[in-house]
């Protein structure tokens, strides 16, 4: 697991190193020669080891690697992560880690936990000499600083990780800072501030730190956030101009990945399949992913035949449908007028084995709807329940609005109420579907009664559900209650629109009230 992780990382310095560096052969505890281990698997070891309050070497390897699933390979790993961190920077040496973790693994990890909560505690204001302080004091010095930025980026403490940095820049003399400090800051940033993110990768640059792989991908992440596809596609030609000098800056799939997905936020589907193309040409692996992202892009702009390909040919080439791929291919069946054709794949996944989650179901309950298959949508949150799976606010919202298009309104009421007694709570989207599916059965008691419980629970009301609620008033030409609704609007601050006036107009029509009705389109009219 500690290798895969490696590769995945992209350390094969790290674990060529390992391989070739064998421990020399020991005796056992039976008296034969244990099986040399390579370095990488042993730094785990150590960690596994000190845990377990076992001596490194006193029995063959197959002896520490079955104790070590046994406890917990999830916690094995979480605490060597620390270890393989600073390592991936330094020589891999397993003895001299653990000897500079005081010779106990908890001990480290305690000291790291304390000097992590120490620097999240520094206010905003803080400075660099805030943290040479806690140099002195709870012991943070350059053999440590990988892990506390990791530690820091995993609590996503963005702005202590950065803070850490300049300490490290403006010591005498500097810590000496390496690519894999600035990744670990421009990742923590990535996310919460991804300027803030850009601005780390710029001032890597400047100080000459040699920016690789990892460095461009989490900049090219942070301009995908602030939807600045060419910033993204600038980075990713610089790698592919630069990786034809050094292949370790090539763009990877994770590069194209990226890439592809910031077109399709975009709505750039010719670029995001130019993209696709070309890592065929420059032997980029596509992988699950990529094929999504490309997928995401035609659906999303209207070009479902073309998505439908790609999500064919992902069988031809083998590649793995994932549940995000069916889920963002039935969406773009709805979305593009082919909802029955978005409910075969459902099925087809299915079919296939794939463990449905809430996503899977939700778009599939949105395509019910959109196919006018009240039936089926009951049936789909049926199932959900069947499977363990929590119906979500989407899903019974979904579910709602398509009684609401099939005129069930009865049915809509029913799912409400079903929310309100051991589902999630019903919102303001809810509500409103529920009410327009009275209002088109001309159930107008039953909308405004449905208007007084959100008053009552307290769930915002907007226009929309307004309006619902005035049209319920105006198909059965209760024109008084469709007035007393305006009043309730303006008293709750929610703005009219041209559809709320039109219907009060039509309203007041069918009651005789043509005075009235003149006066709202005079009203209209100077809105």
């Amino acid at each position: 697991g500690v290798k895969r992780r490696c590769e995945e990382k992209g350390w094969r310095g790290v674990i060529e190193r390992g391989n070739r560096r064998r421990r020399p052969r020991q005796r056992g505890v039976n008296g034969e020669h244990a099986p040399t281990t390579p370095l990488w698997c042993r730094v785990c070891l150590a960690a596994c080891a000190r845990v377990r309050a076992l001596p490194l070497c006193a029995a063959p390897a197959e002896t520490h690697l079955s104790p070590a699933r046994s406890i917990s390979n999830g916690e094995s790993l979480r605490l060597a992560a620390p270890l393989l961190a600073d390592a991936a920077e330094e020589e891999f040496d397993a003895a001299a880690v653990v000897a500079g973790a005081g010779g106990s693994i908890l001990g480290a990890k305690k000291r790291l936990l304390s000097l992590t909560r120490a620097l999240q505690k520094l206010p905003p204001t803080a400075t660099a000499s805030s943290v040479e302080l806690l140099a002195g004091t709870e012991g943070l010095a350059a053999r440590n600083l990988t892990s506390v930025l990791l530690a820091l980026k995993s609590r996503q403490r963005w702005r202590q990780a950065e803070l850490l940095l300049d300490w490290a820049k403006s010591r005498r003399p500097p810590i000496l800072l390496s690519a894999r400090h600035y990744n670990v800051v421009i990742g923590a940033c990535s996310r919460s501030a991804p300027r803030r993110a850009l601005k780390v990768f710029e001032q890597m640059q400047v100080e000459g730190v040699a920016a690789d792989a990892v460095s461009y991908n989490s900049a090219m992440s942070a301009a995908a956030q602030l939807g600045e596809t060419n910033l993204v596609m600038g980075l990713l030609e610089q790698m592919i101009g630069r990786g034809e000098a050094d292949p370790t800056l090539a763009p990877t799939t994770i590069s194209f990945n990226i890439a592809i997905s910031a077109c399709a936020k975009a709505n750039d589907w010719q670029r995001a399949l130019a993209l696709f193309r070309q890592m065929e040409s420059l032997g980029v692996e596509r992988n699950t992913i990529t094929y999504t992202g490309a997928i995401s892009a035609c659906a999303e702009t209207g070009e479902l035949e073309k998505a439908m390909t790609l999500f064919t040919y992902m069988e031809v080439a083998g590649v793995e449908r994932s549940l995000v791929t069916y889920s963002i291919a039935i969406a773009g069946c709805s979305r593009n007028g082919d909802a029955r054709r978005g409910l075969l794949l459902f099925d087809e996944a299915l079919r296939k084995g794939l463990q449905p989650d809430a996503v899977l179901f939700n778009t599939a309950i949105a395509a019910c709807e959109k196919s006018r298959d009240w039936g089926r949508a009951l049936t789909l949150l049926s199932q959900m329940r069947e499977r363990g799976i929590r119906p979500t606010v989407s899903s019974y919202g979904a579910a709602i609005a398509a009684c609401e298009k099939c005129s069930q309104w009865h049915k809509a009421v029913e799912l409400l109420s079903e929310m309100r007694a051991s589902g999630p709570r019903p919102n303001t989207i809810v509500y409103s579907s529920a009410i327009s599916a009275c209002a088109a059965a001309g159930q107008w008691q039953q909308a405004l009664a449905l208007l007084d419980e959100m008053s009552a629970l307290r769930i915002e009301k907007n226009t929309i559900t307004f309006n619902a609620a005035i049209k319920a008033c105006e198909q059965a030409g209760e024109w008084a209650h469709a007035m007393s609704l305006l009043t309730r609007m303006k008293e709750a601050n929610v703005p009219e629109d041209a559809i709320t006036y039109n219907t009060l107009v039509r309203a007041c029509e069918k009651g005789g009230q043509y005075e009235l009705a003149y006066e709202l389109m005079r009203q209209m009219q100077i809105g």
